[in-house]
């Protein structure tokens, strides 16, 4: 059968599409080099990318002229910036929990990505374990600075936010399964509810029951989001209420809760992929909730700040010692407060709380941070800390 006069002008143009589309991609690089089409973010690389060489007089000149120009080339040819972004793109939605596009990132289900630092998954599947002594000496710690404090009529809570992992442990990859059911968090509960009456917040079940209503922590990021700050603002307020009666968790209805996507957290970040973060769970207050003031003071300690929250309508002034889960509670807690100020150090210096004066001293302190804390003498050289590192004027 002999092909029709359309069928040949079809393959025809067909063989003309497949030409200018091999020329086009053939001179795609070379046009990006000229014209920098390519804005795509320069990919976080342990490495100084190649400079172009100079050129030496004689033969061995001109021979590392040509090595260095082809090093030159494969660092700085054209689109490799995306390309190598489409890579982990690929990585990361082709092989999750297999391959990653970072150490430090573990890929999950669903899109979920989880923080593997500081022994991450031995401490997830339990296989790295508080010795006796080591939950004897955070007992210690713990009852010295509840009883200094009491002495000076300042109440105490200990709260341990949790990792995502623990909250989200279905989202892990397969692999990641369990050597032994309980892990240090778990230890150290256990061991404080049966030898001390310090106060100490585990917040892991109400922030897995608190899932039913919304997301509790990012997708992409390795924190909780305001809902999970809020959920476990609730659980911090009902627990200060055993120490000062009366004291009540504003309810969800006080806020508008919303959930807009917003761009990648940064876990994403870290691994190099461009995409939204869908769990970014915020809260609005509603009018008739009074207006916080917030600011902000950077201290002497390189890229760490206070910040401070102010209620003219409470009385009453906390201090919080935490790291970055801190700022998941700043919005909630100036709500039953005067004045509440929010640390980046864990240690608690008993110079500087008998010059501020609080009446509550909560210290967070997120989970894998914990697990990897050795209390023993831990508030030893806190005022050294704050004299040095972390002074900073109270706030007027």
């Amino acid at each position: 059968m002999q092909p029709t006069s359309a069928n040949l002008t079809l393959t025809r143009w067909t063989n003309v599409s497949l030409i200018i589309l091999f020329l086009v991609m053939l001179w795609l690089p070379t046009l990006d080099t000229i014209f920098h089409i390519d804005r795509t973010t320069l990919p976080r690389e342990n490495r100084v990318l190649a400079e172009f060489p100079e050129l030496k007089p004689g033969l061995g000149g001109q021979k590392e002229f040509i090595a260095g120009l082809e090093a030159y080339f494969n660092d700085h040819f054209g689109w490799r910036n995306q390309l190598i972004h489409l890579h982990r793109r690929m990585e990361l939605g082709l092989f999750p929990g297999k391959s990653g596009p970072s150490p430090g990132v573990i890929v999950g289900r669903n899109g979920w990505l989880f923080l593997n630092d500081n022994r991450t998954i031995e401490n997830y599947q339990g296989v790295r374990r508080f010795s006796p002594q080591d939950l004897l000496d955070w007992q210690a710690l713990l009852e010295h600075r509840r009883d200094w404090l009491a002495q000076l009529g300042i109440k105490y809570v200990f709260v341990v936010a949790p990792d995502k992992q623990s909250v989200y442990s279905e989202q892990l990859p397969d692999w990641m399964k369990k050597v032994r059911p309980d892990t240090k968090l778990d230890q150290f509960f256990a061991h404080m509810r049966a030898h001390s009456t310090v106060e100490v917040l585990d917040l892991r079940p109400a922030l897995r029951a608190a899932r039913t209503i919304a997301p509790t922590y990012y997708q992409t990021d390795c924190h909780w989001n305001y809902f999970g700050g809020f959920v476990a603002y609730q659980e911090i307020v009902k627990n200060l209420s055993k120490q000062l009666p009366g004291l009540k968790p504003l309810p969800l209805a006080s806020f508008k809760l919303e959930n807009k996507p917003i761009p990648s957290g940064n876990l994403a970040e870290w691994a190099e992929v461009d995409v939204n973060e869908n769990c970014a769970v915020s809260l609005t207050p509603k009018p008739d909730l009074p207006r916080l003031e917030m600011s902000s003071k950077p201290t002497e300690c390189v890229s760490s700040f206070v910040d401070f929250t102010k209620n003219p309508r409470a009385q009453g002034s906390v201090i919080v010692l935490g790291d970055s889960f801190r700022n998941g509670l700043s919005p909630f807690l100036g709500y039953h407060f005067g004045k509440v100020t929010y640390y980046s150090r864990f240690p608690l210096s008993e110079k500087w709380i008998k010059q501020e004066k609080p009446d509550i001293v909560i210290s967070e302190m997120r989970e894998q941070t914990f697990n990897e804390c050795n209390p023993k003498g831990f508030d030893d050289w806190a005022d050294y800390l704050m004299r040095h590192f972390l002074h900073s004027p109270p706030a007027k």
